[in-house]
């Protein structure tokens, strides 16, 4: 279990974001906060074990499911850091279910 703390989307990290996900990144940005707090499902990627975590939220009324990719030690033992925000289609998030990447919160 990871303490809790303050959530913090740096400049760089939001240029990233925008760089690697250009004609989906505005779309997250209403929606990340939102998932942050409340996520539908958490979980962390192979891929990246031991770096960091997803928060996940199903955005219903607009059809979209938004990914935060959260590195997982906090700043100065305080401030998590968003790597990222995408959106992933519902193929992806039932497969991440199903091998058990991610689970439901609620």
């Amino acid at each position: 279990m990871l303490p809790e703390g303050q959530v913090s989307f740096t400049i760089p990290a939001q240029k990233h974001a925008w760089k690697s996900h250009p004609d989906t990144f505005l779309s997250c940005l209403p929606y990340l906060s939102q998932t942050v707090v409340d996520p539908t499902h958490v979980g962390q990627s192979p891929k990246h074990l031991h770096q960091g975590f997803e928060l996940v939220r199903e955005v219903n009324a607009v059809g979209l499911i938004v990914l935060v990719a959260v590195l997982a030690k906090p700043v100065a033992g305080e401030f998590y850091l968003v790597k990222s925000t995408y959106p992933i289609d519902r193929d992806k998030l039932e497969r991440r279910l199903r091998k058990g990447h991610l689970i439901a919160t609620k």
